[in-house]
Order: structure tokens, then sequence, then C-alpha cells
């Protein structure tokens, strides 16, 4: 047993640090026939636990993030022949000296109030994401068309954090690329031992998640397509690349959604895809030391589907409303937020901008006022968050195909690239959106009502929202609004402000005071066409 002190190391707080060990002797698979765990206690006495990656030869390493400032002091857990086994160290952890949330407010959390999210410190935390699907390889880093960036991966990244986008969604896409997994390296020796492709780790995933988290983005990151786990060993094969992701990148900002469309399509297999990805993610919350996010990218269900609700390790839900095969209302939300309303819920996909829609009567673009109304929709019903997704980005269109694919064309009929897509004006609206809730203390808002009255071919109310005494109240005037809402119980003799804010432009106007003569106020009209968001603020 070696007890010696390995050299100290230094660590801003929320912030990775590497830890580097060699092993004294090697293993047929150096990745499935050992397990190297670290265990750091704080300053507090809280405990948290690492495994160490392989990181190619008898190279471990572990990767871990302090989340509270001092001394972390720490023992490797190794089999005897390692040489490792015993050995002790410290990391001392120091504040952080930049000016990112993430590591201002730390790892991100369910808050107090089940239904929205928090930074560890408990300052409220609104999700706007954006879709990645292909960003671990096909995405370029040193590439681009687009003429006001040099590089296709990082000049959307940057693009996106600066536009106040919260969280990369992601995907590894296991289930692509060379020879259909470029994760593990060769074959499987003895029928399932995948051994990872570390050449792939360091020379390209490594720069890609570090990037993301330096941007101060969480990366919700999904392992692979649903029908990866099919076929022999296609689970083990799942579980292996989850452990291997959680020691890597688990000190990351992170949050895990499993695989896209996790239950499939086909009827036959349903079940078996939803019990093999269990497995999974059961595998990921006994690795994960830091009690990361979890939960499933749904598919897309009518109304919105519903396994794993009332599973323990499912912290939220990621919704999939569709791109156009359906119509999105409000009472679809408020109806499944009402059946499961003890957890944050994020529409984790919904009529990506420059989609094709996948309607019956004939397909058209998918507009920033398509999506704008979704998103509007499900933060007024009482959603955490909302994730933005652009046609061209997701698919990873470079060029713009002469003839279109039968297959792909159902999303992409009118040929986007990334370049085009990316600049799209709903990623810019997403961003005013976000800012319009920090600014009226979203978290402190709660539907008033929860129906949705009317429809298309009548009038319909807008959407409003309210804190607990009723002093801000917040409506959304979508595009077909026509009837009106009272906001019974305000108290009679006051006075409100109002404020019109512009979702297109993310400017505010001056409304007219509201004066309470009873204990009810009738909301105005919006000023001009199209959809708005009214401010009322009790005066005092």
């Amino acid at each position: 047993m070696d007890t010696s002190l390995n050299q100290d190391a230094v660590a801003e707080i929320w912030r990775p640090v590497v830890l580097t060990f060699e092993s004294a002797c090697s293993f047929d698979n150096p990745f499935l026939d050992v397990e190297i765990w670290a265990e750091f206690v704080g300053p507090s006495g809280r405990v948290i636990r690492r495994e160490a990656y392989w990181d190619g030869d008898r190279t471990y390493r572990v990767s871990f993030a302090p989340t509270e400032l001092g001394a972390w002091n720490y023992g490797i857990e190794a089999p005897e022949q390692t040489g490792l086994n015993g050995r002790v160290g410290s990391v001392e952890a120091v504040p952080y000296t930049g000016d990112l949330d993430l590591y201002r407010h730390g790892f991100i959390r369910v808050a107090d109030n089940p239904h929205l999210f928090a930074y560890s410190d408990g300052t409220p935390f609104f999700w706007l994401g954006d879709t990645h699907w292909e960003f671990a390889y096909r995405e370029s880093w040193d590439k681009s068309n687009h003429p006001g960036m040099t590089s296709q991966f990082r000049g959307m990244v940057d693009l996106r954090a600066k536009q106040g986008f919260t969280v990369y969604q992601t995907n590894l896409r296991s289930d692509m690329g060379a020879d259909g997994r470029y994760w593990i390296d060769g074959g499987m020796p003895k029928g399932a031992e995948d051994l990872p492709n570390v050449a792939f780790y360091r020379q390209e995933l490594d720069r890609r998640m570090a990037y993301v988290a330096d941007a101060g983005l969480v990366n919700a990151l999904g392992q692979a397509w649903a029908f990866s786990i099919r076929g022999d060993h296609g689970v083990e094969h799942q579980k292996h690349l989850a452990r291997y992701l959680v020691a890597r990148y688990g000190a990351y900002p992170m949050v895990w959604t499993l695989a896209g469309e996790v239950a499939g399509y086909g009827k036959e297999d349903r079940a078996a895809l939803i019990d093999g990805w269990r497995e999974v993610a059961l595998e990921i919350e006994a690795r994960d030391g830091y009690g990361h996010l979890a939960t499933a990218h749904y598919t897309n269900e009518r109304p919105f589907a519903d396994y794993y609700q009332d599973e323990a390790w499912m912290d939220f839900t990621l919704n999939q409303a569709g791109h156009g095969d359906y119509l999105i209302k409000a009472s679809d939300y408020f109806d499944y937020l009402a059946a499961h309303d003890d957890k944050p819920f994020v529409e984790g996909e919904a009529l990506y901008e420059f989609c094709s829609t996948l309607e019956e009567m004939g397909t058209r673009l998918c507009t920033a006022d398509m999506l704008r109304r979704v998103a509007y929709i499900c933060m007024q019903a009482g959603g955490a968050g909302y994730t933005y997704g652009a046609q061209g980005i997701w698919d990873n269109v470079w060029e713009s195909p002469e003839e279109l694919d039968p297959f792909m064309a159902i999303f992409n009929r009118f040929g986007i690239t990334w370049a085009q897509a990316v600049d799209g004006e709903g990623a810019v609206q997403m961003g005013y959106m976000r800012s319009f809730y920090e600014e009226n203390h979203f978290w402190e808002l709660a539907p008033y009502e929860t129906t949705d009255a009317g429809n298309l071919f009548t009038n319909k109310a807008p959407l409003a929202t309210a804190n607990r005494d009723l002093s801000r109240i917040v409506a959304y005037f979508g595009d077909t609004v026509r009837r009106k809402l009272a906001i019974e119980g305000v108290p009679t003799g006051a006075a409100y402000a109002s404020r019109w804010f512009n979702p297109r432009t993310g400017a505010y106007r001056d409304g007219e005071n509201v004066s309470v003569v009873t204990d009810s106020i009738t909301l105005p009209d919006k000023p001009e066409v199209g959809d708005w968001l009214l401010v009322l603020e009790l005066k005092a």
C-alpha cells in the first residue's frame, strides 16, 4: 500500500482539476478490468467520490471540481497490483476569479421550488438551451463557411453565449461515425469489452467539452439515439460509455439526458428501449459524485410522453412537442404540469427555426414567430425553460444540397445550411425572452389560470402569470388573442403601472396606469398586431 502524499493541487471552486496517476501494471482491458476511485473530503466533511478514467498505456486520471473553499483531502482506492491503493493527497480550492454565473454560483440543481432550477447557492437558473446533436465531431473545429466565423464549432458556442443561452443540448451520437462506434477502439475481444478510443477523447471531445464549459454553458449531454441499445450487448455498451463519460467529464457543469427519443417509435421494442435506457440512467446515478441533474430526451408523442415520471433518478421533464404535425396548445402544458407537478418541465424540442413543418396538409418554413409562441406558452404555463433549435445546425448541413435526400428532406425541404441557421432571428429573440423573465423575477411567478380558454376559431384569452400577492402580473398575448381576461383578488383602490414588451425586438414601451375600482383588473387590449407581453406592477 502506497500512503505517500501526492503533490498538492490547486483549483478554483467549481472548476475541474485533473490529477494523474500511473499504474504499476497493465491490464488486458485497462478500462473494464480495473476500477480506481478517489474519495475527496471537503472542509465541511462533504464526501465526493470520483472514478479515475483510463487515458492510455498505464495512465489514469481523476477529474475533480471542488464545491467549497479550502482543503479537500483525498485517498485512492485501487487494486493492490496498481501500486496506487492508499495514496493520499489534497486539492486546495480557491475563489473563482471570473465572471461566469456557473462558477460564481455553482452547478445547477432543482430549486427549493420543485418547478424550477437553481444554481448550487440558490440563485435562480433560467434554462435556455440550444440544440447541437452533432457537436462531438462533425461540427468543424478549424473550418467555417460563415463569413463572420473562423470556426464552425467555436463560433456557434461564442454566439450563443453572447445571446444569453445557458445550456448546450448535445449528443455524442455514439450510434454514428467510423465503423458505427467511433468512441471505442477496436473490437470486443471477449464479447462486450469496450475499450475507449483515447485518441478521440484527447484530440476531439476534450477540447469541445472544455470550450462549452468555459463559455459558461451547461452541457446537457445524450449518449446516442434510442436504437443504439438494440442487439447483443447494446445495453452493456451504453452503460460502459456512461461510466467513461461520467469519469472523464462529470466534474464539468453537466446534465445527463441519456439518449435522443429514448423510447423510439416501434411498438415491438418500446418497452425494451425504455428498460434498457433506465439501466444506463441508474449506472450514471451510481457513479456521478455530484448528483448532476438527469432526464431523458423524450419521444414526440401526443400529447406528451410520460415514462420515467415516477422514478427517483429522473429530475425533470425534457419534453418534445414536435415540429408542426400537431397543434401545440397551452392546455397540453397545463394538463401535463397538473399531472406531473413534482419536478421542473422544459420544452426540449419544438419547431426548430427553419425546419420544414411536418404538416399533412403541406409543409412550410418554421419561423421565429411560430417557435416563439410555443416558448412563451410553455413559460406562462409554468415551465422552467426552453430549448431552441435550428434546422441546418442539428443536422449539420454544410452546403445546401443540389438534390434533396428523400429521407431527410422531410425536415429540411428548403436546404437550410448551418451558416444560415446560426443567424436566425429566433435565437436572438430567445435571448430577449430570458432577459424578460429574469427582469420580471420568473421564480416568483405562477400561472394565474390553468385552462386554455377558447381556440383558434373563437376568442382566445391571454395567458397570465403572477406572483403570490399579485403585485406583479405578466400576461402573454398571442397573435390570435381577442378575448378579455380579468385578474381577480387585486387590492381595491390600488394602482398599477403597465408596460408592454415586444418579444420580437426586446424593447419595452410604457402603457397606461391602471386603477383598481373593485378587486378586479381587466387586462387592456394589446397595442398592435402580433404577440406582446404585458407587465403590471403595483405602485407604492
